[in-house]
């Protein structure tokens, strides 16, 4: 995913840092910088927002949406995030540990030296997205409708991408011993020699030197 203007959160020069709770008005929050703290669960709509080392608080985010936000260090591990909208976001450093965004709206957006282990993304709608230097062990991508994603030099050991048409996705920069994928949807999946091999010993070809 090229990163320009279109694609990166459009954030003002200077944000002056609030509480969460001086920031909220009506479940919306927008135009600030929350700096360490817990935040707890709740339908909320952020725009234009620079997290720095908060913490969302285990429980239900609703259909919670982020629109030109920024995640910095910060950890969202456990939280319901299940029909969140993501809009031009970007992850840095932040723990997503079983995280569920089943049934969440993801574009433009970038997840760069994160941990997402264990995370759902079930039944997703993913689109210009890249994950990036990203530890992605068993993460569930179950059925998402994904275009233009990029996995780069993550870590997909043991990822689930069973019923989700990998065209367009690139694997070949990532690493991974296995992988859950449907084969017939594999086509204009970019991998490298040795994913290649793999792939091909999943559609039972024998392979000889």
């Amino acid at each position: 995913m090229k990163k320009n203007k279109k694609t990166e959160p459009m954030l003002p020069l200077e944000l002056q840092t609030f509480s969460f709770i001086e920031a909220l008005d009506d479940g919306y929050v927008h135009d600030c910088r929350i700096v360490s703290e817990d935040l707890p669960a709740g339908k909320t709509h952020f725009d234009r927002v620079l997290f720095e080392n908060v913490r969302f608080l285990d429980g239900e985010w609703g259909r919670s949406e982020f629109a030109d936000a920024v995640f910095i260090n910060c950890d969202l591990s456990n939280a319901d995030l299940s029909g969140a909208v993501f809009h031009r976001v970007k992850f840095e450093n932040c723990r997503m540990l079983g995280t569920d965004f089943t049934e969440s709206t993801i574009r433009y957006t970038r997840f760069e030296e994160c941990r997402i282990d264990y995370a759902v993304f079930g039944f997703s709608h993913i689109s210009d997205v890249s994950f990036e230097r990203s530890i992605l062990r068993q993460a569930d991508f179950y059925e998402v409708d994904m275009k233009s994603a990029q996995f780069l030099a993550s870590d997909l050991n043991e990822a689930n991408f069973t019923g989700t048409s990998l065209k367009g996705v690139d694997f070949s920069s990532s690493r991974f011993e296995e992988l859950q994928v449907t084969p017939e949807l594999l086509l204009g999946c970019k991998v490298s020699t040795d994913q290649a091999l793999l792939f091909a010993r999943k559609l039972g070809l024998i392979i000889t030197e």
